[in-house]
């Protein structure tokens, strides 16, 4: 039997006939259609629509399938990797899909992505419906919508203090660069990353921000981190293979959002990006899951580098304040950031800062820039990476 198969009621594919690569249709018990690859009812990536079995099975077997159904059952919408509702290695959950129109599903999912995400949909298949009401803003003023907490990714949490990031211990030879040291080594669907030469459990990632009119009226942020060297086999800049192109490294980027983690109406600056990069990448995938224990951080940003891994130490114990006595900017940012660090103690990961010359951080810099011509942004929100 295909994948799809299998995955549409909950089980994995057992035996020698179980396939993943056959197309079209896949017939379940219950008569239900579903693709083979993914075992969705609808599935963009197999450009498929079953749903209409639901008519041609009749009103009276609707009924009766609407009044069996129980808790274990899977819903339409699982993680294509796996197959499962809530995946720790792809870092999604969809169980608030269970019990939602399909319509009402598929707008929120659409109005959750970024802008560069949506007109990639509206550009191939043309915008859903109409913006779904939001709750409303605890300011009463505020008439912007908001999206429901749980879509915008994993729960924030505020950094106490017990762990800091440290400083990577990096060859004292000025002109050891990066890639010197981690090289582009493929990992799993054709994806590669920058590992460590001589121990494959540490992970590089380069970030920056940048700010259009910083400090003047109308600013506007954007931040980027490169993650690997793209697709396996295709050139990367950053290993000197080739200038840069779109199948180059691995670049996720986006527009500093007005609002911080927490709700709070911020400004728009490089500071705030270059944290908002380190943090974005945080919280991008579940790098344990990848088998890492250590990631390094590759930033020309002294505010991220000493901030997080000696400049925050005395602020927490001053109560968030400098050494003037003056409340610490960007304070939102700085907490998420160290209950990020915090997060990852906890699951095994060690993080780590290693200030470069700016022009070693060229990718990361030229797509920070890019990133804040885009459109404004309101409501913070994450960035999740999830191979398919």
């Amino acid at each position: 039997m295909p994948l799809g198969w299998y995955l549409a009621q909950g089980m994995i594919p057992l035996g020698e006939s179980s396939s993943d690569d056959e197309e079209g249709p896949c017939e379940l018990p219950d008569g239900r259609l579903v693709c083979g690859p993914h075992g969705l009812v609808r599935c963009g990536k197999c450009c498929s629509d079953y749903s209409f079995m639901d008519d041609v099975l009749g009103e009276d077997e609707e009924e009766d399938e609407k009044s069996d159904e129980s808790e274990d059952e899977l819903p339409e919408l699982v993680c294509g990797p796996h197959g499962l509702v809530t995946c720790g290695r792809c870092c999604s959950g969809y169980s608030f899909m269970e019990d939602e129109d399909e319509d009402v599903k598929t707008d929120k999912m659409y109005w959750g992505l970024n802008a560069e995400s949506r007109a990639a949909i509206d550009a191939r298949w043309g915008p859903p419906g109409p913006r779904p009401d939001a709750q409303a803003s605890t300011d009463s003023n505020d008439s912007r919508p908001r999206i429901p907490e749980e879509f915008l990714g994993i729960p924030k949490r505020r950094g106490t203090g017990i762990v800091f990031p440290s400083k990577f211990d990096a060859p004292r030879t000025p002109s050891t660069r990066p890639m010197d040291l981690f090289v582009g080594r493929a990992t799993y669907a054709r994806l590669s990353r920058y590992i460590r030469r001589n121990d494959t459990s540490q992970i590089l990632i380069y970030t920056d921000g940048a700010c259009l009119n910083n400090g003047m009226p109308n600013p506007a942020a954007g931040w980027a981190f490169v993650h690997g060297p793209g697709l396996q086999g295709q050139p990367d800049p950053l290993m000197g293979l080739a200038p840069l192109m779109a199948s180059g490294p691995l670049v996720t980027s986006g527009r500093l959002e007005r609002e911080g983690p927490f709700g709070e109406d911020t400004i728009q600056s490089s500071n705030r990006a270059e944290l908002r990069a380190v943090i974005a990448a945080l919280r991008f995938r579940h790098w344990v899951g990848e088998g890492f224990t250590s990631l390094v951080f590759a930033t020309d940003s002294e505010y991220v580098v000493e901030g997080s891994t000696k400049w925050a130490k005395s602020w927490i114990k001053k109560g968030w304040r400098t050494s003037a006595g003056q409340a610490v900017k960007n304070k939102d940012l700085w907490e998420l950031l160290l209950g990020e660090v915090e997060r990852w103690k906890e699951e095994g990961l060690d993080i780590k800062f290693w200030r470069i010359p700016r022009d070693w951080n060229e990718v990361a810099d030229g797509a920070a820039k890019i990133a804040a011509t885009h459109d404004e942004v309101d409501q913070f929100s994450d960035v999740m990476g999830i191979c398919v």
